[in-house]
């Protein structure tokens, strides 16, 4: 008997699950920062533990986020919102929204950027990015992380570097045509790096493509010496 029930496309169907999951962890952190705010004091015993799982599901909605933006790319569904950002408001609300958690973690989150330095680019993906790599950079850094910015040959450059060891030497490049691999042993997929790279390229602005770079160049981060990740859009 032939089988008349139409074959699921997995990656539709996968995309649809996201979006539930994405959907039901906001509502968890959201119940979550409610009762952080009810155990807020030095007599909270899960203070610290109530910060760590915040940390965690924020890193998890931004997973979920980025793997839906990356099939709407694939699938030419996403369309760029490029708008004129005064980039120290626009950074200084991000730095802003992880203080209070990275203070948390004895980690101090600063900013470096002209006030009046404004670019023209799609705010809602770049902060995705930025967002990512302070996920990442909290996990290796000492006790301080950076953000700056800069105009520098046509491009805006935005820069998230951190005081810890560094990126290990596999992972150092200068251009967005990378491409990044899944490692099982450390549970590193690349799907942050191949993110940053897929938004760096959607950003063109006549000969110029925006593109991603990674080192430990310390004179990229005045006084750390650790990671330095730091997208160019033009």
């Amino acid at each position: 008997m032939k089988n008349n029930i139409e074959k699921l496309d997995f990656s539709t169907v996968l995309a649809g699950s996201v979006h539930d999951m994405k959907n039901s962890l906001a509502m968890l952190l959201g119940s979550l920062a409610d009762i952080s705010e009810e155990c807020d004091g030095d007599n909270c015993s899960i203070k610290k533990e109530l910060s760590r799982i915040r940390h965690e599901g924020q890193r998890v909605n931004h997973d979920l986020i980025q793997l839906l933006t990356l099939y709407k790319i694939d699938q030419s569904q996403y369309y760029l919102n490029i708008e004129e950002v005064n980039i120290y408001d626009y950074l200084e609300e991000i730095r802003l929204e992880y203080k209070y958690l990275l203070n948390e973690r004895g980690i101090d989150i600063s900013l470096q950027c002209d006030i009046t330095l404004s670019g023209f680019f799609d705010a809602e993906l770049v902060s995705g990015v930025l967002k990512t790599i302070i996920n990442n950079a909290h996990q290796y850094a000492h006790d301080k992380i950076l953000m700056s910015a800069e105009s520098i040959n046509g491009f805006i450059k935005l820069t998230i570097a951190d005081n810890g060891k560094g990126y290990p030497p596999h992972m150092l490049f200068k251009q967005s045509t990378h491409k990044t691999t899944s490692n099982f042993g450390t549970g590193s997929t690349g799907l942050g790096l191949y993110f940053s790279s897929q938004v760096a390229e959607l950003h063109k602005n006549k000969s110029k493509c925006g593109y991603v770079q990674i080192t430990n160049a310390t004179h990229s981060s005045p006084g750390l010496k650790g990671g330095c990740f730091s997208i160019f859009l033009p």
